[in-house]
């Protein structure tokens, strides 16, 4: 065999079809995990969000029902049950001043975002922002919203399970992506 020349089943239309083949199929199969992958990101945001909401509905159902008093004390036994690293509520005056709060000691770097509630008194609707914590990597998912004329909302849920499951999903993303590349 010549060194300068291709052996020759590699010059043969069949070699060059399964190549082209398997080409299409590692495109179709990064495209396939990269939809399934914003798909997934999608559905977890939109279920913390929901999460979220949930908590805030509860509590302007107690403001309205019982009064801003028992809406804090249920707030802090809610953070409480579902772990202080996991979620905290705070209550603000419309200027933006917190008043109460859950046990704030692992939140204290998330502060008041003041363009969020810019936005909530000019629309009166729930604003959400994420927030990347400087000395964690997970973010931390916070909605504002008004729970009365006087009382504003601050519920924060940290986005570590999410981002775990997310991780691993990449994780195999790559592994499966070489594994194809390489067959």
């Amino acid at each position: 065999m010549s060194s300068g020349k291709l052996p020759n089943f590699l010059r043969t239309l069949a070699f060059r079809l399964t190549l082209w083949y398997g080409a299409l199929f590692v495109m179709t199969s990064c495209v396939a995990f990269l939809f399934f992958y914003l798909l997934i990101t999608n559905v977890i945001r939109e279920g913390t969000d929901q999460d979220l909401q949930s908590e805030v509905r509860s509590l302007t159902t107690l403001i309205r029902a019982r009064g801003v008093e028992t809406a804090q004390r249920q707030a802090v036994l809610e953070a409480q049950a579902a772990g202080e690293k996991k979620l905290f509520i705070r209550f603000l005056y419309p200027n933006g001043q917190a008043f109460s709060s859950s046990n704030m000691s692992y939140w204290r770097d998330i502060g008041i975002g003041r363009s969020a509630l810019k936005r909530l008194l000019a629309d009166g609707e729930p604003v959400y922002d994420t927030f990347s914590p400087a000395n964690r990597k997970h973010k931390t998912r916070i909605l504002y919203a008004l729970a009365s004329p006087q009382v504003i909302l601050q519920v924060g849920q940290s986005m570590e399970n999410h981002t775990r499951f997310i991780e691993a999903f990449r994780r195999i993303f790559v592994i499966t992506m070489g594994l194809l590349f390489v067959l």
